[in-house]
Formats: structure tokens, C-alpha cells, sequence
């Protein structure tokens, strides 16, 4: 796996370009991160696991994936994904913009399937394993798209077109059921977390305090603090460090900026902390991460 491969899985923003808003990325765990802390994006992802294992939290449900399974995370849901200390995994993702289906103009195809799944009125299985009807073809499927992807033969961007169509065929085919509709309490709950994440990924580079960030929400202190916690599995504190260390690899990676240019970009002024916790996370300080990744490409 590639530096730039790594960058198109940061959340900064639409995956591909206006002209084309896709990407395909391969992806190699532990080797840069062990974990992805969560997040959410407006781009559809599908994710097929080609080898180990790792847990995927998607909308607040944990679910243990291995080789061979393919994962279905929708526009706009929540998810993130951690490796097992001692585990190694290796999977390859597909992230689409859904405006590449959908199509400005009505039609029988938007009316009938689109539309209504983007408006949350249908559900699919979020981890499809072997043993799923029709998985063989779905798995074909996907891995076409990759390769049409990174070998770019003339009139690529039809046949990567014509290949998300087929998925979806087999999607609505086997898999996708009328959905019910879901609890309020569900819906608000991840709304806020939506807002506390999107509060995070817009601030992070500067001083955030708790305070700031219940009140975001609505919540006090306490009870902020507590919910996120019970949803998130983790402190606010350390899911704002692990943001932040994920940011800091992606400078690493792709810029040639002094570590104590990084550290003050990330928000943290302390180089001795940012070195600290840096080093917790990944065995190895941020020079030797640089160097490790450099001569590994």
C-alpha cells in the first residue's frame, strides 16, 4: 500500500474528483494504523476483506470481520474499524459518490430504486459472508470494479458505470428488503454524534474543550461525557488524540513539514506529548514512522 493510497482514506473530503467521484483504495493493517476511529462520509463504501481480521462498528453496532466477507456501509452512516493487538488484516474498498447513479432527470430507476434507498427506506445485511445467496457473483462484481478502476483502459469510466449498475442489480436482487422504520431515540442519538464528530473534524487543529462540545449537543458536562463513553467506547479525549495522530500520519506521509510543524498543525503544542502519544499508538515515534513508511513504498 502506497502514501497516496493511504491519504484517499482520510475524511477530508469527496472521494475522487466532480468528473469522476470514485475511488479505490487497498489497504494493509497493522502497517500505518491498527485503528480508524469513527466517522462518516457522504459516499457510499464497500470494503471486501482479503485476508485476517478486524471489528467494524457500523451505526453502533460491533461486528467481527475475516477474510472473505464483504461489508456494506451506506452514505451518511457512522462506522469506524480496529484491529486486534498480534492480528494483521488486508482488504480493498470502493467509495462512490451515489450522484454517479442518480441521475439529475427522473427516471424509473431513480423513482423505483435510488431515491428510495438513499431515503433510508430499505435494508441490507451490513457484513455478507460466502455463505450469502449469490455471493460468488457479488464478489465478482466488486473485484471487476476495482480493476476497471486501476487499469483504466479506454472508456473506463463507462464500464466502472455499467459495473456499479450490476452491483446494485444484485444488490435490490438478493440482499436489500423494505426497511422498518427505526426508533427515535436511535435516529438522535447518531444525529449527535454526527454533530460531536463533525465539531471535531472542523476544530481539531485548535484547543477543544469538553464544555465546547457538550454544548453542541445540548448536553451538560457530565452527562456528555458519559454518553459519549457509552457509544463511542472511548474517551473524548482519546478519540480527539486518535483524530488528531491520524491527521499527523497524513502529514507524515505526503509532506516534508519538521514533526514540530505537525504537532502544532494537529493542536497539540507539547512535542513531548505529541511524541508520547504518538509513540503509544504506533511503537515508533513520528521520525521513525516517517522512515519506516518512506522505505517500505
Amino acid at each position: 500500500m502506497h502514501a497516496e493510497e493511504l491519504t484517499t482514506l482520510k475524511e477530508t473530503g469527496t472521494k475522487g474528483d466532480f468528473m469522476l467521484p470514485f475511488v479505490a483504495v487497498n489497504t494493509c493493517m497493522p502497517e500505518f494504523y491498527t485503528t480508524y476511529p469513527m466517522h462518516w462520509h457522504d459516499e457510499m463504501e464497500i470494503v471486501i476483506v482479503d485476508s485476517g481480521e478486524f471489528e467494524e462498528e457500523i451505526e453502533l453496532e460491533k461486528y467481527k470481520v475475516q477474510a472473505g466477507d464483504i461489508i456494506i456501509i451506506n452514505p451518511c452512516t457512522l462506522h469506524s474499524f480496529r484491529v486486534s493487538d498480534g492480528q494483521n488484516a488486508r482488504f480493498r474498498s470502493i467509495i462512490f459518490n451515489m450522484s454517479m447513479l442518480v441521475n439529475s432527470n427522473t427516471d424509473a430507476c431513480a423513482i423505483k430504486y435510488f431515491t428510495p434507498f438513499l431515503d433510508g427506506m430499505y435494508f441490507n445485511p451490513v457484513v455478507i459472508s460466502s455463505t450469502f445467496p449469490a455471493y460468488p457473483e457479488l464478489e465478482d462484481c466488486i473485484r471487476r470494479i476495482i480493476a476497471v478502476y486501476h487499469e483504466k483502459q479506454p472508456f473506463y469510466e463507462i464500464r466502472l458505470k455499467s459495473e456499479l449498475f450490476e452491483l446494485f442489480r444484485l444488490l435490490f436482487t438478493h440482499y436489500l428488503v423494505p426497511e422498518e422504520h427505526e426508533p427515535a431515540i436511535k435516529d438522535t442519538t447518531t444525529r449527535n454524534i454526527k454533530i460531536i464528530l463533525d465539531y471535531i473534524s472542523e476544530n481539531y487543529m485548535n484547543p477543544i474543550t469538553i464544555e465546547e462540545l457538550a454544548d453542541s449537543v445540548n448536553l451538560s458536562k457530565h452527562y456528555f461525557m458519559r454518553f459519549f463513553k457509552k457509544y463511542m467506547g472511548t474517551t473524548c479525549i482519546e478519540y480527539i488524540n486518535d483524530y488528531r495522530l491520524n491527521v499527523a500520519t497524513n502529514l507524515l506521509l505526503t509532506t516534508g513539514l519538521q514533526i514540530t510543524e505537525i504537532s502544532s498543525r494537529i493542536g497539540i503544542s507539547n512535542l513531548s506529548y505529541f511524541n508520547r502519544i504518538f509513540k503509544k499508538k504506533f511503537n515508533m515515534t513520528p521520525k521513525e514512522y516517517r522512515y519506516n513508511v518512506d522505505n517500505s513504498s
